[in-house]
């Protein structure tokens, strides 16, 4: 993880997605569609579980992880998507931890983005499954999951 000062962190607005919240997800539709302008494709590190709630956790880890870049991100959005993520800075109870992170695009370049790291590993590698290839995109497609309602996204 790259080290940032909340100073620097205030002007990031863009954020990495890995799951519900790229496009042609549900969340995408009910968060992101209409309020941003630009998606790019990244690839971080870590791995990633399909949780049985029927959405993905990001863990550190050293695999490649397959994302959307999301931007522009405004401070409302981002305060709209700690809630969806159940992430609050205060808080030391969170499902998700929200960190700046650079991420790799096709091109080469490293954004800085926001990203959601799930905070129960334990839970995670206990209760989920493994998704090859850090793709979640991917093995939802192959399992001919509707993604566009978070309830088929169950598996």
């Amino acid at each position: 993880m790259a080290a940032y000062n909340n100073r620097y962190e205030r002007y990031i607005n863009r954020v990495f997605v890995y799951g519900t919240l790229m496009k042609g997800f549900c969340n995408y539709k009910r968060y992101l569609e209409g309020r941003i302008n630009r998606i790019t494709p990244g690839r971080t590190h870590g791995l990633l579980y399909h949780l049985p709630e029927g959405y993905p956790a990001l863990l550190e880890g050293n695999e490649t992880i397959e994302g959307e870049i999301m931007e522009p991100v405004d401070e409302d959005l981002l305060k709209t998507l700690d809630w969806l993520e159940d992430y609050a800075e205060s808080r030391s109870n969170n499902l998700y931890v929200r960190e700046v992170r650079n991420i790799l695009t096709e091109s080469g370049e490293e954004l800085p983005c926001w990203i959601y790291i799930y905070a129960d590993e334990k839970y995670a590698k206990e209760n989920g499954i493994l998704v090859p290839n850090g793709n979640w995109r991917r093995i939802m497609e192959e399992k001919g999951l509707d993604m566009s309602k978070c309830e088929d996204v169950i598996l």
